[in-house]
């Protein structure tokens, strides 16, 4: 009973904590609606305070009424729509029904719709009112005193009527964003319920692998972006500044306009005539100086962040752990790297400064619309929502498409380079038209989704053009008709018709930015998400050991690889190689050899146990320290397209943050170079140790690779040294020479030999047989001969196929270690 009061009291908790943010949001919904109720009722009747007796009967509240003069039916409706709001997220807010026992949440998603329909009808009934008062209304800015109001109007002002609309629109805003968040809220709290009920809910890592992603919404990457670009604020603001400049000039041009035709055609003042056209030839002039500085400064903002985006990406993509790279595929990455910041960066940039020209245009022009008339103005301004509704949804769609777009893309040039990286084998066995054929389909898919992307591209510019054509014929129209009656002069219409335009043309360019901003934050979720991906292994040691002798020790290790999370690799696996020991690990492919270097170089962390170097974890140590001095050569040693002084010094370089007095010299690469018995060929190159080794060492052949790897690990003066099938890859004469290499560098290290060829590790002072993921025998060359093991077997079998001169350990007449690298 105990236990179970403290689990009620528990969830009770708990339940209170995640109320908390729906019970912050509920309060300011309930604020809003108390702010609009009041004003709306205030406006609506205090205006009819002499007549509210009439109010009593239907007939009399008829004849009150009326369209451009009363706004009676907005504070109806304001009403209404608090009552039609209150009623869905009632719904939303309480308990959850239990039917057999079973708990139904709420319809969210319906009612999700319903908020948005429901203040959507709202706003614009508030705007169509807005226009006719603006066409039909009466010149009354107040309202008219109760003593001189006539007993069959209700005329209001209009200085109550647009108070009453302006704010019944702007808490219709507040109330579908609160109303939204409420109903998200509840969502997660009851997704927050059933995953503390189903023991929690696994979560798909970014990419694959096993990575910690930080959890962001796509709200996240706005401000990320926002921080990304602070340290270019100073340009932005001068952009800004130039724009705002150069918007006013814009706004200026068709005011002088109208006023150069009245000054020619209406009213002549041949003088003033001249003077106008000066005065709007300066500021063209001034408009097109100011026009120019913005650009350049956003295209230097649009560099900068670039080379931000790209270096940052290119940081968070190195401190990833092996595992995200065996899950993620390079044309992936490397799309995100180039196409995905180029997107980012020139999109936001550019439409940056679109947008701000665009808005600072508009609404400087307003300004000037308005002195020009009002009721113009008004008529003209009920494109803007409509505008904005538009591309709100087309954005929303154009995001979700964007991201599906670069996903595809980014599938097809996973597949390009693929086959561009191996053309060789591609060649071998004759697969270009498969390539072609899987390259085909994957731009297919593409083509797809553009064609989708055309498609409503196409439909959102239709209604937006016919939009803005519409609202020009209704201007002129009316505005014809003021003229008509003499209530303004040609010259303001002419002015008035290029104000409209140039407001039409700025709010369709901050559509646009705002379908083209849709794509670049498309684009730039990925490459936030990537730059915010913590990895799975991470480096956090800070260990520095005045000595170090070079044990390797494995307790109990179990394995799974991130790009194989059901085989189990390892399985309890404990090895110990002691200081200056030479152990060999043989067995069956695939039986967990090559995966005990792997998690002795910490490229992945075991599920189960620990790997220890002198009795410590691995993660003790300080990264780049314990690299010096843990040396791994690899079966297939990658070279880089720089010399191959350089690449044996990788790794070891002033910019590696090594101090000055720990960085090799020259005489160190040669005598590491010397020790693999590749300083003679070396030597022989036209430019020695300064020729270039191509891509991928493509210059260079695979034995001359290999020991090129060996000086590598050498130069570092290891004291533990990792071989992974490091000669299995070469032909006979280049074994020869490598393994002479090989034997060489081994004394007085810790040894973890890995090998095919049972010849070559026979005289290791420990053979470790593993198979299945598990030590299955130990012992020495002869020792495990007369057991008459797995290990017995392997010999035979080798042995039939035709044994192999070369040995583990160096004869007699080879060459002993000498100078400083022992």
């Amino acid at each position: 009973m105990a236990l179970n009061g403290g689990r009620e009291s528990m969830g009770s908790d708990r339940r209170q904590i995640i109320l908390t943010p729906v019970m912050r949001t509920a309060t300011g919904l309930w604020l809003t609606w108390t702010i609009k109720l009041s004003i709306t009722t205030f406006t609506a009747l205090y205006p009819l305070r002499g007549s509210l007796w009439r109010l009593q009967r239907f007939a009399d509240i008829a004849e009150l009424y009326s369209l451009a003069g009363s706004n009676l039916d907005v504070w109806l409706l304001s009403v209404a729509h608090v009552l039609v709001l209150a009623a869905l997220l009632s719904r939303v807010t309480s308990p959850y029904r239990r039917f057999s026992g079973l708990v139904i949440p709420p319809p969210y998603s319906k009612m999700s719709h319903g908020v948005y329909w429901s203040c959507t009808l709202f706003e614009l009934l508030l705007l169509g009112k807005a226009v006719v008062v603006a066409v039909l209304g009466e010149e009354q800015l107040l309202p008219p005193h109760p003593g001189d109001q006539p007993a069959s109007r209700g005329d209001v002002g209009l200085l109550c009527m647009y108070v009453c609309v302006i704010v019944a629109l702007l808490c219709s805003f507040m109330e579908g964003w609160l109303g939204q968040r409420i109903i998200t809220q509840r969502r997660k709290q009851h997704e927050a319920a059933d995953e503390v009920s189903g023991g929690g809910s696994s979560q798909q890592p970014l990419l694959g692998g096993k990575g910690k992603v930080a959890q962001e919404t796509d709200s996240a990457t706005i401000p990320a972006l926002i921080k990304l670009s602070a340290p270019d604020s100073h340009i932005l603001f001068l952009a800004f500044t130039a724009g705002a400049a150069a918007a006013l000039g814009q706004a200026l041009i068709p005011y002088y306009t109208g006023k150069i035709i009245d000054y020619a055609s209406i009213d002549p003042e041949p003088h003033a005539f001249r003077i106008t056209t000066l005065k709007m030839l300066g500021m063209a002039l001034g408009c097109a100086i100011f026009t120019g500085i913005r650009g350049g400064l956003f295209t230097v903002a649009m560099t900068r962040l670039n080379v931000r985006l790209r270096q940052q990406l290119f940081a968070s993509l190195m401190a990833q752990d092996a595992g995200f790279f065996d899950t993620t595929k390079t044309g992936e990455i490397t799309s995100r790297l180039s196409a995905d910041t180029t997107t980012v960066s020139d999109q936001i940039c550019l439409n940056l400064n679109v947008m701000l020209r665009s808005a600072t245009q508009a609404a400087m022009v307003l300004a000037f619309m308005f002195t020009a008339s009002w009721r113009l103005t008004v008529v003209t301004f009920v494109m803007i929502p409509l505008v904005i509704a538009i591309c709100k949804v087309y954005g929303a769609f154009y995001r979700r498409m964007s991201k599906k777009v670069q996903t595809e893309l980014a599938e097809a040039n996973s597949v390009a380079e693929e086959a561009l990286s191996t053309m060789t084998t591609v060649k071998a066995h004759a697969a270009e038209d498969s390539t072609m054929t899987a390259y085909a389909f994957k731009l297919h898919r593409f083509y797809l989704l553009q064609r989708r992307e055309a498609i409503a591209y196409g439909l959102y510019m239709t209604t937006n053009t016919f939009l803005a054509a519409a609202v020009v014929a209704a201007v002129l129209f009316y505005g014809g008709s003021l003229v008509l009656k003499g209530a303004m002069s040609a010259g303001s219409l002419v002015s008035f018709m290029l104000f409209q335009q140039s407001l039409s043309s700025a709010f369709q360019s901050l559509g646009d930015v705002f379908s083209a901003l849709s794509a670049a934050v498309g684009a730039a979720d990925k490459v936030i998400e990537l730059m915010r991906r913590r990895p799975a292994v991470e480096e956090s040691g800070t260990l520095v050991p005045t000595t170090f002798a070079g044990k390797v020790t494995l307790q109990d290790v179990s394995f799974y690889y991130p790009a194989r999370p059901t085989l189990r690799v390892l399985s309890g696996m404990s090895l110990v190689v002691n200081p200056g020991e030479i152990v060999a690990l043989v067995g069956p492919s695939g039986g967990g050899k090559s995966s005990i270097v792997k998690l002795v170089e910490r490229f992945y962390l075991p599920d189960e146990g620990r790997v220890l170097i002198d009795d410590r974890p691995v993660a003790e140590y300080d990264r780049k320290w314990l690299k010096q001095r843990v040396a791994l050569v690899s079966q297939e040693p990658v070279l880089y397209a720089r010399s191959i002084r350089r690449n044996i010094l990788y790794g070891l370089e002033e910019e590696d943050g090594l101090p000055a007095a720990e960085l090799p010299t020259q005489e160190d690469v040669e005598q590491a170079a010397g020790l693999a018995n590749a300083h003679d060929f070396i030597c022989a190159l036209p430019e020695g140790y300064e020729t270039e080794c191509g891509e991928k060492g493509v210059q260079l052949s695979g034995g001359q690779k290999q020991r090129i790897a060996i000086a590598r690990a050498l130069v570092r003066r290891p004291a533990i040294l990792l071989l992974d099938e490091a000669t299995s890859a070469l032909d006979a004469d280049s074994e020869a020479v490598v393994q002479e290499a090989l034997d060489r560098t081994m004394k007085s290290r810790t040894v973890l030999v890995i090998a095919h060829r049972l010849s070559t590790v026979q005289d290791a002072h420990r053979i470790i047989v593993v198979q299945h993921g598990q030590v299955a025998e130990q012992g020495s060359h002869d020792q495990l001969l007369e057991a008459g093991g797995v290990y017995a077997s392997l010999v035979r079998r080798q042995l039939a196929r035709g044994p192999s001169t070369n040995r583990l350990l160096p004869s007699a007449s080879s060459a002993s270690f000498t100078g400083g690298l022992l």
